[in-house]
């Protein structure tokens, strides 16, 4: 496998999870209280490109996209598990959002930003 075809596989890789989790997130919910409730812009990032951009909110303890997700608590913010082997994790951003790494497995494919709406 040459050199130039791996970050194409990573690109195509993140594009497809990134599909995946709009697919399957529907709707944000009312996070546990590390999260806070509210509406938000959504937008995912893989490479320094914008995959997804799409309205969202928190409420109930979850993150409502395209489905509702629970979030998972942590110190700085929570985590939110989209699909089996697909994890996003929402740390705060010191300005009312949240913004973080996108994983695959073990393995960074991105990141997430959650923009509050005003």
């Amino acid at each position: 496998m040459s050199i130039r075809a791996i970050p194409a596989i990573v690109r195509t890789a993140a594009i497809a999870v990134a599909i995946g989790a709009a697919t399957l997130v529907g709707a944000v919910g009312q996070a546990a209280a590390d999260v806070e409730p509210g509406t938000y812009t959504s937008t995912t990032w893989s490479g320094g490109i914008v995959l997804l951009q799409r309205d969202g909110r928190v409420e109930d303890g979850n993150l409502v996209l395209i489905g509702r997700y629970p979030i998972h608590p942590t110190p700085d913010g929570g985590y939110v598990d989209l699909f089996p082997g697909h994890r996003v994790v929402l740390i705060r951003d010191g300005q009312g959002g949240y913004a973080g790494p996108a994983y695959f497995g073990d393995v960074v494919i991105g990141s997430i930003t959650l923009t509050p709406k005003r």
